[in-house]
């Protein structure tokens, strides 16, 4: 209680200031008070700058939210019509595919797609091939189910060949030949599929060989120019080295398969020697693998015309009497 009254008794004793000191007292009041006016002011502006800047806002808000309101409204096709327009310049193309990329279209396609008959059936195998797409042959390209089919290919081939030359067009044009070769080829009796697939293996033995030949002529260029005593450059053509070529038969002794050939007529005999010759090193690079090489027997020599498709460079010296 003591203490409580003696402090009471400092708080309430009186302070004396001279006139000097009021003064100084009242002219500092006076400029901090200028310094707050001051200060006020500086609030008021920035306070109308932040109301202009919202008005802004408001307005640039509003604006948004009617350009928001109205895609809203807009119909779901204007997206995708922005998107394609986008994408389109991706698939455009100067040239035309290449043989080596429509090749490669045409056995992506064929292995995406199910086969009638399997190298290796395996369950496994058969399995998956029965889980692959398989066309309607009954039913047109452009229908149900077919056409579902060909919109999943066409997506899968896009992902992969989009980088290249092939167009969208081109990859639908290939799919479309593959359903049509289907086609066809289920409505083919036995005998017909049986010439078809001779024709094929012969293409392929004609592309094979013309392939051989390039490779070994190019390989041993010197000395089987140095053995013809001339420069045969040219010389080899498809057309030159394709013969008549009967189907796979069986030799005399009925063990292995065989090729009769019907030897053309226009070329001379200085061009056979030198076929000859490039096929022996061929046969050469091929190594153990040349065993199962099918052996071809010349037969009989044809009186067929040169052929249309032969190059005007062509040596003269590779043609009977000089044709």
């Amino acid at each position: 209680m003591t203490n409580t009254r003696r402090e009471r008794a400092i708080a309430l004793r009186p302070v004396e200031i001279t006139n000097q000191q009021l003064m100084e007292i009242l002219s500092t009041v006076r400029a901090d008070m200028s310094t707050v006016k001051g200060q006020i002011g500086n609030v008021e502006q920035t306070l109308t700058n932040m109301n202009g800047r919202i008005g802004v806002l408001a307005t640039t808000s509003t604006n948004t939210i009617s350009a928001i309101d109205s895609l809203a409204r807009t119909p779901l096709a204007a997206p995708v019509r922005a998107k394609l327009t986008v994408a389109a310049p991706v698939v455009i193309s100067n040239h035309e595919p290449t043989r080596e990329e429509s090749n490669a279209v045409y056995a992506h396609i064929h292995n995406l797609m199910w086969k009638p008959k399997l190298s290796l059936r395996t369950p496994e195998n058969i399995l998956a091939n029965n889980l692959k797409p398989r066309w309607d042959t009954n039913v047109a390209f452009n229908k149900s189910p077919n056409r579902e089919i060909a919109e999943r290919l066409l997506s899968n081939l896009e992902r992969r060949f989009g980088s290249s030359s092939m167009r969208r067009s081109d990859l639908r044009k290939r799919l479309h030949t593959n359903f049509t070769s289907r086609t066809r080829r289920e409505r083919m009796s036995d005998d017909e599929i049986a010439e078809t697939n001779a024709l094929t293996r012969r293409a392929a033995r004609a592309d094979d060989n013309e392939c051989r030949h390039v490779l070994a002529y190019k390989d041993n260029k010197e000395a089987i120019d140095l053995v013809m005593l001339r420069d045969c450059a040219n010389t080899l053509q498809k057309a030159v080295m394709s013969d008549g070529e009967s189907a796979d038969e069986m030799d005399e002794d009925g063990i292995k398969h065989v090729i009769h050939i019907v030897q053309p007529g226009w070329r001379s005999d200085e061009c056979n020697r030198f076929i000859a010759l490039v096929d022996t090193y061929a046969v050469q690079a091929m190594g153990s693998s040349a065993n199962q090489r099918i052996r071809r027997i010349t037969t009989s020599v044809s009186n067929s015309a040169v052929p249309d498709n032969i190059s005007p460079n062509f040596p003269r010296w590779a043609l009977r009497d000089g044709l």
